[in-house]
């Protein structure tokens, strides 16, 4: 099996890669004893208990019995309403000073009139679709989910197929089955295709600004260890907001026979997070307003609400007592505090957006249970040729929700991003190559390498006492001679020319002139200076000039979406100044606004006369420019995607000493 091959050829370059990473040789040890060590076997699914006593049907794609629906709950056709009252929402805004504003308009529009969807043209012409096999396979958790919407309002029905009125349109459902085993469902507003209500949307009428777990990580250093911090949940969070009656026709479905329509926002509608998202947040303005707590401190991510403050603080309390008060007043329906995971009172430690922080520890963790099914389902990946897109658009939307926590993450998602962005189609079949896998891999390890022992992160900061070098590079050409990179830095400089595939034009697997890449050319700059000067960067902070935003951007996020030469670079600068235990930062300088600079532009000209003169006013350079690895000239002068470049950079310098 390829992970058994990848644990036994390639384990030990990642548990010594994530050993130098963490600088401590206990990770090492850790981390082996991780690779060895079999997973836990994943919990239970916990036993479904109904909160309707319906009549257990044999068969769920079938017809339900008439006596069946006697005992169904059931509620005449409406256009629903909302949960939230729209004068007490308006009444609190205006004490919190809110009154006039446009977004309170437009959240009170939605709230009285019901929300447009956003549907429009052929889209919402009458179509009937089927029901997926998720739905009949969990039929009974299903059944008594719709129950639950029909007798909390947020559904109608149940009515007679024969008596369908004209021009519905009849969505599929699907179902997800949750933690505690009761299911949700969710309105497949995507079929069919070509006359689906989601085609019929554009969704970039209705965004939603979603938190992260950057954002979150930001707070959280914001107010420092021991910090006190808390969340909230909204309970049928979509359900506070009714959509407008003509769309109600849009919101159709049929189960057991019988036809019923959603009445408030669907999980499955593209419209419905940015709906439900501009009321969130006008109501956490005038929370904060009122309670008069930073913005800053407080997170929200659709339904949830987070916030920090200091150790010792009252404010976190007076937050919550005010959200609790406002939610009572407007209509807002709050997740109790008995269960942790989805609401707590302001404490040391919870569990905020799926991670479990500590503030006193300041350590981070995945819940056991989450942990073991997100690498189950990574294992799968690391172990076939092919997955189903819906399986990795799963796996990789966690991947990028940890990769802030994780020690080279940002390092390691590149081509895991490409397989999640295959297809659109989410049962089309994603090949992964070696080079994925081995990504997957990665996390596989990592996860479990840093859970519950990693501290909390803190955001990046180059202090000014970091060792400096100015590096410049000029794109590829046959005109002149010397074109490559050059740089200098205490007592050192380089000179690395292009080889013949840059200078001379050849194309990159995607199509581009090497000679043009310039993102790429200008981040060899900074490689050289770690594997040249290595005397010069190991244990230091180390910031390297370069006279480029793209090359910047790119190291800041870790990986480029479109340039694998980029992605090679960067991934060998991580890797080898983790082997350096120094901390680098590539930073962008104008062009020659510095004496360095000034050094590295004239290098990159070929004017050695005049970098002589200049170097003078710097301090002292060797005659001879910095030795240069072997393996990296031969990949300059062949540069192609290599995830191996930075390992073996390494082998070359532990073998010179």
């Amino acid at each position: 099996m390829w992970l058994g091959d990848c644990l036994a050829k390639k384990g030990n370059d990642w548990v010594w890669f994530l050993g130098r990473t963490l600088l401590d040789s206990a990770w090492i040890a850790r981390a082996v004893a991780v690779s060895a060590s079999p997973l836990p076997s994943p919990p239970p699914m916990k036993v479904f208990t109904p909160k309707f006593k319906l009549r257990r049907l044999d068969n769920y794609r079938l017809a339900a019995p008439a006596g069946f629906w006697e005992e169904f709950p059931s509620r005449p056709y409406s256009t629903g309403k909302s949960l939230v009252m729209a004068d007490r929402l308006r009444a609190a805004a205006r004490v919190a000073g809110l009154g006039g504003s446009e977004k309170l308009a437009v959240v009170l529009g939605d709230i009285t009139d019901g929300a447009n969807i956003g549907c429009y043209g052929r889209c919402r012409w009458p179509t009937v679709s089927t029901n997926a096999p998720s739905a009949f396979e969990f039929g009974e958790q299903v059944t008594d989910a719709i129950a639950g919407w029909v007798d909390s309002g947020f559904a109608v029905g149940p009515f007679p197929v024969e008596l369908r009125p004209p021009g519905v349109k009849v969505n599929g459902i699907m179902c997800r089955v949750k933690p505690n085993g009761s299911a949700r469902v969710i309105l497949n507003l995507s079929a069919p295709k070509g006359a689906s209500v989601n085609e019929g949307i554009d969704k970039n009428e209705f965004p939603a600004v979603m938190s992260s777990t950057a954002a979150w990580l930001g707070v959280l250093n914001q107010v420092g260890p021991g910090a006190l911090i808390m969340k909230m949940d909204w309970s049928d969070a979509y359900k506070h907001v009714h959509v407008r009656g003509q769309d109600v026709h849009l919101q159709w479905f049929s189960w057991l026979g019988r036809d019923f329509a959603e009445t408030s926002l669907v999980f499955g509608a593209v419209s419905s997070a940015g709906i439900y998202d501009r009321l969130a947040k006008v109501v956490l303005e005038v929370v904060t307003r009122i309670a008069a707590f930073p913005q800053q401190h407080v997170c929200q991510y659709l339904d949830d609400v987070c916030a920090a403050a200091p150790g010792g603080s009252s404010s976190l309390h007076r937050l919550e007592t005010v959200y609790r008060a406002v939610a009572a007043d407007i209509g807002v329906r709050l997740a109790p505090t008995t269960d942790p995971d989805k609401a707590f009172s302001p404490c040391t430690a919870g569990v905020v957006l799926g991670i479990a922080y500590d503030t006193v520890a300041w350590t981070w963790a995945i819940p056991p249970e989450k942990l073991v099914r997100i690498l189950l389902e990574i294992r799968g990946l690391v172990d076939c040729d092919v997955a189903p897109q819906h399986l990795v658009w799963r796996v990789v939307g966690r991947l990028l929700h940890y990769a802030p926590l994780v020690p080279g993450g940002r390092f390691n998602i590149d081509r895991v991003l490409k397989a999640n962005a295959y297809s659109e189609d989410r049962n089309a079949a994603v090949p992964l190559d070696p080079g994925t896998r081995r990504q997957f891999y990665f996390w596989f390890l990592i996860l479990r390498v840093c859970d519950g022992v990693t501290t909390i992160p803190a955001p990046e900061f180059c202090p000014p006492w970091a060792v400096t070098f100015a590096t410049d590079a000029a794109g590829g050409s046959l005109d002149g001679s010397g074109r490559g990179a050059r740089g200098v830095g205490p007592g050192f400089w380089f000179v690395l020319p292009w080889g013949r595939r840059i200078n001379g034009g050849k194309r990159a697997a995607d199509g581009r002139k090497l000679g043009r890449k310039l993102s790429a050319l200008e981040l060899v700059g900074p490689l050289v200076c770690l594997v040249a000067a290595p005397q010069l960067c190991r244990y230091n902070a180390v910031r390297v000039w370069v006279d480029n935003s793209g090359s910047v951007a790119i190291w800041k996020k870790g990986y480029s979406n479109s340039c694998d030469i980029c992605n090679t670079i960067v991934r060998a600068i991580a890797t080898v100044a983790a082997a350096l235990g120094c901390r680098f930062f590539i930073e962008k300088i104008t062009r020659c606004s510095t004496p360095e600079a000034v050094l590295a532009d004239l290098l990159s000209k070929g004017d050695m006369g005049e970098f002589w003169r200049q170097s003078r006013l710097v301090g002292g350079f060797p005659l001879s420019p910095a030795r240069l690895p072997v393996a990296l000239t031969a990949w300059v002068d062949n540069p192609l995607a290599d995830d191996d470049l930075g390992s073996r950079l390494l082998r070359e310098l532990g073998l010179t000493g």
